[in-house]
């Protein structure tokens, strides 16, 4: 077997560099395809991005616009079952828990609720018809 040249020359067909940052930084892009050349590029910075990071991008984008979507209906399937009277309820259930007692909105005198012996229809809270109170 022949000695190794005291001089080796090293042929560099490809350099990788790893510290260098993506050409495309901008948070919410807007790509254009270029079919004929098989490209796809940046509308905002002008960058040539990989054509998997821009479908990654896609999807991940349409994720988190589903993921908005599906908290919003969310939130209107709660605001349709929002009961405005059921919340004075829960409030008078909280502070009878605690151990207080309502107070009469026209006497300001306290009361127990047990007390309360008769009921009325609100549809007819104008008028004081003697056929429209309940009794328990």
């Amino acid at each position: 077997m022949e000695s190794l040249p005291e001089k080796i020359k090293r042929i560099d067909v490809l350099k990788v560099e790893y510290g260098k940052r993506k050409l495309c930084e901008c948070r919410n892009p807007h790509y254009e395809i270029d079919y004929v050349n098989k490209i796809v590029q940046c509308e905002d910075c002008g960058a040539i991005v990989e054509p998997f990071e821009a479908l990654y991008n896609v999807a991940k984008h349409y994720e988190t616009l589903s993921d908005q979507v599906e908290a919003l209906l969310e939130q209107r399937r709660e605001i349709a079952a929002y009961k405005p009277h059921l919340v004075v309820i829960k409030n008078l259930e909280r502070e009878t828990r605690a151990g207080m007692i309502p107070y009469c909105p026209k006497c300001g005198e306290t009361f127990e609720l047990d007390e309360i012996t008769a009921w009325h229809n609100r549809k007819f809270r104008g008028g004081k018809s003697e056929t429209n109170i309940i009794q328990h």
